[in-house]
């Protein structure tokens, strides 16, 4: 994880603080003894909603997708996030805790696609450092923070 990204973290981090709420990720906050896909569950079962970050975790530059199929086609710098992204969204799809999904600029797939889920798909560049702040992300931002106080109660 790089700077920017680690900053995106911290910034959302606030962002949950001022409102009340506190993050907790396996690896950061929570430390289980359990398999990372029976942490992942557990912990999602004591949240009242949850944020998942499409990050590149893998690029790549020249490949082709769908090998030997009639959709083949290649594919030039594509960036994938964590598999993870698609679990923890999914998980929390199911128990049916909110969703607030964002996703860095060029991050698509799976949860990251429009109109998977019906919730809306926060896309930030990480050189505009104050996406955070604009109404086009604070009016969402709100309006899931209202299903989480609804959530928890």
């Amino acid at each position: 994880m790089d700077g920017n990204q680690r900053e995106t973290i911290h910034k959302i981090e606030k962002l949950l603080v001022e409102r009340g709420l506190r993050a907790r990720t396996i690896g950061s906050t929570d430390f289980p003894n359990v398999s990372p896909m029976k942490a992942v569950e557990q912990l999602m079962r004591q949240c009242s909603g949850a944020v998942i970050l499409g990050f590149p975790q893998t690029v790549i530059h020249q490949g082709i997708s769908k090998p030997n199929t009639q959709q083949e086609k290649n594919i030039t710098d594509k960036q994938l996030p964590t598999p993870w992204n698609q679990i923890e969204a999914s998980m929390a799809f199911m128990i049916g805790i909110p969703l607030l999904i964002i996703r860095q600029q060029g991050i698509e797939g799976g949860i990251f696609d429009i109109g998977t889920t019906g919730h809306y798909i926060h896309t930030f560049n990480l050189d505009n450092y104050d996406w955070i702040r604009e109404p086009s992300f604070l009016q969402p931002f709100n309006e899931w923070y209202r299903e989480v106080l609804v959530n928890n109660n």
